[in-house]
């Protein structure tokens, strides 16, 4: 699509490549830019039906680049209050983008991946990384920061308190490994077949129902903020309206028929 990020469709799946390697994919405020607008065309691209996100060369993403003049603001303003709009107006709405796909999305890691890189890929609804990968939150050691676009409320829930605090308070690099056995991440494979398990995985996930990635994410996103009972009535009421749609009817006579269910395309 741009130099800054490569798009691919093949099948009914979108291959997303951040391309800055020069820079382990760091994101330049232009690179956040296309990315966001990538996201928001992928979405309403009633034909993509799964996407793939990974990095050119060595690293996936090595977080936003520390370039002071690539931030745009007023003169009066400092960098600080800069920042803050860019994440306002493009590096959250980058999460969110990716809360909302209708499609599932899976981050196919490879190498370096830190800062906001680790929140980029978190966003994802699954995450492989390559055998060497690992992902490091160098935000507090390093910068005197905390971690953003999502992170504090993600990685907790994942790996658990202590785990979070301690690799955020020391800047530890997680390795791929690690990260599977702690919950962060869905699995690791060899470097030379991260890009064909990707695939592999997303043309399982095209053939499912239209939009039932969308609903399991913000029924467990859903799951986070509210009590059981809570939580059982918003099953309830989703339920009720999944029950009455076509997937659920084609799903259901495939189930009878004793066939592999057609979600896409002429039903039978």
């Amino acid at each position: 699509m741009t130099q800054n990020i490569l798009l691919t469709r093949n099948e009914g799946i979108a291959t997303l490549t951040l391309n800055r390697p020069e820079t382990l994919n760091s994101l330049s405020l232009d690179a956040i830019k296309a990315l966001l607008q990538t996201l928001r065309e992928l979405h309403a691209d009633p034909s993509v039906r799964a996407m793939v996100i990974t990095g050119a060369g060595r690293g996936f993403c090595a977080g936003w680049q520390l370039d002071e003049s690539g931030v745009p603001g007023l003169p009066e303003e400092s960098f600080g209050v800069r920042q803050a709009h860019l994440m306002a107006e493009y590096f959250n709405p980058v999460i969110q983008a990716f809360h909302e796909l209708p499609f599932p999305s899976i981050a196919a890691v490879n190498g370096v991946c830190a800062g906001a890189g680790v929140s980029i890929a978190l966003a994802a609804d699954m995450v492989i990384a390559a055998e060497s990968a690992s992902f490091r939150l160098t935000f507090a050691p390093k910068l005197g920061l905390v971690p953003d676009l999502g992170a504090t409320w993600k990685l907790p829930r994942l790996i658990g308190w202590a785990r979070a605090q301690a690799v955020t308070l020391l800047g530890s690099p997680i390795s791929a490994l690690d990260a599977v056995q702690w919950g962060m991440i869905y699995r690791a494979v060899a470097d030379g077949e991260l890009r064909a398990t990707a695939m592999e995985l997303a043309a399982g996930l095209a053939n499912g129902p239209s939009g039932v990635a969308r609903e399991v994410r913000h029924a467990y996103h859903a799951a986070q903020l509210q009590s059981l009972a809570g939580q059982m009535d918003y099953e309830r009421l989703r339920q009720r309206e999944l029950l009455d749609s076509a997937a659920f009817q084609e799903g259901l006579r495939a189930f009878q028929e004793k066939r592999p269910a057609n979600f896409h395309g002429a039903m039978p």
